[in-house]
């Protein structure tokens, strides 16, 4: 199967600068790159690669950590841990607690762009178009119902947050007038409240020539799950400082792929055709989401720093 686009960056760094220095026998790449915790600090690390075999020297922490590196989880933590612990990951229930898994909560990992998800029997045209992509996340076999129409509801913000806000996950679609189709997944859905909202499972994609007969080109989060989707009151749908920015106003939406949305596998930036360029006029804006959620979700229990149950709807039924 046609496959656009490779696997997203693992590091978990906003920025990332590699130098090489190559002998016969070992190869040294250093790496500086931000670190995202409670604060933040730059890291200096050397990494030399020989005989399959990762050595880390980080001078901060004054440690080697030596990795075998021929398996890949998807998930550079995971990988992390399980090579310098191999029992680690085996627990499920590690002193009590359930283990995450991607089966059970897909928008914890990265989007996949190598595998393709059924169109479900209660899928329109539309949908069946845009369920493949998809796969592993949680609307993957949820059936889709359609929220927001720019063109029945309204080209403004208000009347996009009037419809989508609260509503969880959505898919969002969009035709310009060159012809290109391209959308995005917002796997945190909106709230119209000002949040700069991480998500590493968020993606955008296109058609940039309108060609639905080939495959879509599937664009991941790049470096981490910060800032991944931009949800202001006023302001229209928006993955990313750049990577996507739909100005309802003015029926337009302009696109700048490379710093946190994967670059087209032909190099190009933008989600738009040759023609468009970075900026585009919109002919069609949709966005679908969940009709009903997963069993997993549905008796999934806040933890103490998340929304209650009940709580966001309170919250919200005071907003004007």
């Amino acid at each position: 199967m046609p496959h656009c686009l490779g696997p997203p960056s693992r590091i978990l760094s906003n920025k990332l600068f590699l130098g090489n220095e190559t002998s016969s026998n070992f190869k040294t790449t250093s790496l500086k790159f931000l670190v995202n915790n409670s604060g933040r600090r730059n890291v200096d690390m050397d990494l030399t690669i020989k005989k399959g075999y990762f050595y880390r020297n980080v001078a901060s922490l004054r440690n080697r950590i030596v990795v075998n590196a021929q398996k890949d989880s998807g998930d550079f933590v995971t990988n992390l841990i399980g090579k310098i612990f191999p029992s680690a990951l085996e627990d499920m229930q590690p002193a009590g607690l359930q283990r995450m898994t991607v089966e059970e909560w897909p928008d914890q990992w990265p989007a996949v762009t190598d595998q393709w998800a059924e169109p479900l029997d209660t899928d329109d045209d539309e949908l069946s178009m845009l369920r493949p992509l998809l796969k592993q996340t949680m609307l993957e076999s949820v059936p889709l119902g359609l929220v927001y129409d720019a063109n029945v509801h309204g080209w403004s913000p208000l009347n996009f947050h009037k419809q989508v806000d609260g509503m969880g996950a959505a898919v969002l679609v969009a035709q310009t007038t060159g012809g290109s189709i391209f959308g995005g997944y917002n796997p945190k859905g909106w709230l119209g409240y000002g949040d700069w909202r991480d998500a590493i499972s968020a993606f955008l994609f296109t058609w940039p020539d309108g060609e639905l007969d080939a495959f879509p080109l599937k664009l991941p989060k790049t470096g981490g799950s910060g800032m991944a989707i931009i949800d202001e009151p006023g302001g229209g749908p928006q993955w990313g400082p750049d990577g996507l920015k739909v100005d309802l106003g003015s029926r337009s939406a302009t696109s700048r792929l490379g710093p946190y949305y994967e670059r087209r596998s032909d190099g190009k930036k933008t989600l738009f055709s040759s023609q468009e360029g970075a900026n585009a006029e919109l002919l069609e804006l949709r966005v679908y989401v969940g009709l009903e959620e997963t069993e997993k979700a549905k008796n999934y229990t806040p933890n103490m720093i998340q929304f209650q149950k009940g709580e966001l709807q309170k919250i919200r039924g005071n907003d004007k």
